[in-house]
């Protein structure tokens, strides 16, 4: 009772905060000449081409371009199977690219996804987690790709900060949100048993503030088209149109988001693997040592700090080389929060510490 008097206090202050954000207007427009062709590895033959208005399964009519990723597209549609008299419902769809890699990862992300809304529980955190309503595949040019369909949600968390005219989010909005985000996090830990590994502000996603937003969105799409290019293999690359304007009111919730690269925690075998944005690694994931849920903890921290004022908390650069180092990475963590104890340089391995570390724990990488 306690959590839901808390929460119903944190909602209550977030349509407070927001009441004044309706004279500022949002600047994220999305560019023409910054679409998926220009990624140093994009492959025309790995995206489907998707177009406005086209039809997908006889359900799902395109209206926009959301945004794009390495290995997927995501597009607004209007479910055209409803009844005349059934108010308009719309979906987000995730088509991933026809890589077999890329199918890979929409497949992992339907197998959690799966799991999450199999789970009986009551756990307040569930409502806190985006996962997929549907999934098929559809039949491209050069091969086949899976399409996930979730719920559409506004925006990412990082882009409230322009909503409210500044650069980061205002502290006590994202104080609000924490809670929602970590109630969605323990979820996962403790009734999932899912690691998260890629929380960063593009995988946090707020919510329409009213059911009108997206209906006024779509009326502006529908009258005014995205325009478009034509690129590598004569295929068509249309303007995303990620910005659903001002907001209009308290904003509703959060929800953690994209579960592609997500596994079960309680394994046999350790987890060891590479994970997360580099700049929000955990020490444990430098040291390439087995990992776990406190990976996902040390990586929401990272992330809130970017959010705060859109900069990283370590740049994890060596200087040396200009580029991204992890000795440099660990060197920074260790300036800020001092040597690691002991008992966990136990479990990291021996050529690894004797390169990162003096005999009494201390780096020997220059910070």
């Amino acid at each position: 009772m306690a959590i839901q008097r808390l929460l119903r206090f944190e909602a209550s202050r977030l349509r407070f905060l927001t009441r004044t954000v309706a004279r500022y207007t949002s600047d994220c427009h999305s560019n023409i000449n910054h679409e998926e062709d220009s990624s140093t590895s994009y492959d025309a033959t790995k995206y489907y081409p998707a177009c406005i208005g086209e039809l997908i399964q006889d359900k799902y009519r395109l209206i926009s371009k959301l945004g794009w990723g390495g290995n997927s597209s995501v597009w607004l549609a209007k479910d055209t199977s409803r009844w005349p008299w059934q108010s308009d419902r719309y979906y987000a769809l995730k088509i991933s690219n026809c890589g077999v890699r890329d199918r890979e990862f929409a497949q992992e992300e339907l197998l959690i996804s799966r799991h999450i809304s199999q789970l009986k529980s009551s756990h307040q955190g569930r409502a806190y987690v985006r996962v997929a309503n549907a999934y098929f595949d559809i039949q491209g040019p050069y091969g086949e790709h899976t399409c996930l369909v979730f719920d559409p949600l506004r925006e990412p968390l990082w882009r409230l900060g322009r909503q409210f005219g500044g650069i980061g989010v205002p502290p006590n909005v994202l104080k609000a949100f924490l809670r929602l985000l970590l109630e969605g996090l323990d979820f996962l830990h403790t009734e999932c048993r899912i690691i998260h590994t890629d929380l960063k502000s593009e995988n946090l996603l707020v919510g329409f503030e009213n059911d009108t937003i997206l209906d006024r969105y779509v009326h502006h799409q529908e009258s005014h088209p995205p325009p478009y290019k034509i690129g590598a293999g004569r295929r068509r690359i249309c303007q995303s149109r990620p910005d659903f304007g001002r907001l209009q009111g308290g904003m509703r919730c959060v929800k953690i988001a994209d579960f592609s690269t997500a596994v079960f925690g309680d394994q046999s075998t350790p987890h060891t693997h590479d994970i997360q944005p580099r700049q929000f690694r955990a020490p444990e994931v430098l040291l390439q040592c087995a990992w776990s849920y406190s990976a996902d903890i040390w990586n929401l921290g990272t992330a809130l700090w970017e959010l705060l004022g859109e900069t990283d908390l370590f740049d994890c650069i060596d200087h040396r080389a200009n580029a991204y180092g992890r000795g440099a990475h660990l060197a920074q963590i260790f300036r800020l929060l001092g040597p690691p104890p002991l008992r966990f340089l136990e479990r990291v391995d021996p050529t690894i510490r004797s390169i990162l570390f003096s005999d009494d724990g201390t780096t020997s990488y220059p910070s």
